[in-house]
Order: structure tokens, then sequence, then C-alpha cells
């Protein structure tokens, strides 16, 4: 794990500002849409002992997180993830939508798309992909549209 003084990276998932409030000093941090910054880990550390969702996500353990702790040793002190891979965090990232676009038929693609694109920023996150990715396909267009409520042009 980097040690609690070292500077790590996060990455707001969101298209829009995310910000929180410092535990271990004073002040706010404020992160840019999709902006990465760098902060210390035990800052990091600290807003997932106080369960901030915006780290711990939904189910208080990483899952669909607004941000991403980018350094994989925090992430398994975090017990977002594992030493063998065994488990992994579940974020929808960018990465992950190329092998999401290409999945047939289209019912798989439906349970793919719920399992893994949960909250706003995801769904967000996702319009923008197919847009950048030019899904040509209506059905999946359709569904995304329907699922997200977000218009694809």
């Amino acid at each position: 794990m980097a040690q609690l003084k070292d500077k790590i990276i996060i990455t707001n998932l969101a298209p829009w500002v995310v910000a929180f409030r410092r535990a271990t000093t004073i002040g706010d941090v404020v992160i840019p849409p999709k902006g990465k910054l760098t902060i210390a880990s035990e800052e990091v550390m600290a807003q997932v002992y106080t369960k901030n969702k915006l780290f711990v996500g939904d189910d208080g353990e990483g899952s669909h997180a607004r941000i991403f702790i980018e350094d994989k040793d925090t992430r398994v002190e975090a017990l977002f993830e594992n030493d063998d891979g065994n488990k992994k965090q579940n974020v929808f990232l960018e990465s992950d939508a190329r092998a999401l676009f290409q999945i047939k038929p289209i019912t798989s693609f439906k349970k793919e798309v719920k399992d893994k694109v949960v909250s706003d920023a995801e769904k967000a996150l996702l319009v923008e992909l197919a847009i950048k990715h030019k899904v040509n396909d209506y059905d999946k267009i359709k569904f995304i549209q329907e699922y997200t409520g977000l218009k694809i042009n």
C-alpha cells in the first residue's frame, strides 16, 4: 500500500463536478468533471473509513463509486479489491465500454448494462461513450436511452 503520506491519483468518474470536505485537514476538495487529482493517501483512506459514498459507492465496498482510486494497493487496503485478482472493484470505466458495446444478442447486452451501469454518473458515461464509440445499433441505442433517461444525438 502507498504510505499514508504518499500522494495518489483519484479520478472523478462523473461528467460533473464532485466535491467533499477534507477529513484530515481543513477545506474542501473539488474535482472537475472526469478530472484527476493527486491527493494524500491518508485523506483517501479517511474518506473510505468515514463511508463517503463518492469513494465507497452504493454498497460501502466501492461498487459504483463516483471517485475511482487509481492506486491498486490503496483499493486493496480499502477492501474494494484483493491482491490475487479474484475481487475487482465494481465500477464502470471507459476501458469497459468497448467490450460492452460488442456484446450480442441484445438480451445479453441489456443484462450486462444493468449489472455494470447503475449510478447516474455511470449512466451519463455510458451515453457519452456510446457517442464516442459510434454505436450503430438501433436496439442498443434505444435501450441505452430508455435505461439512462438520456438522449443520444
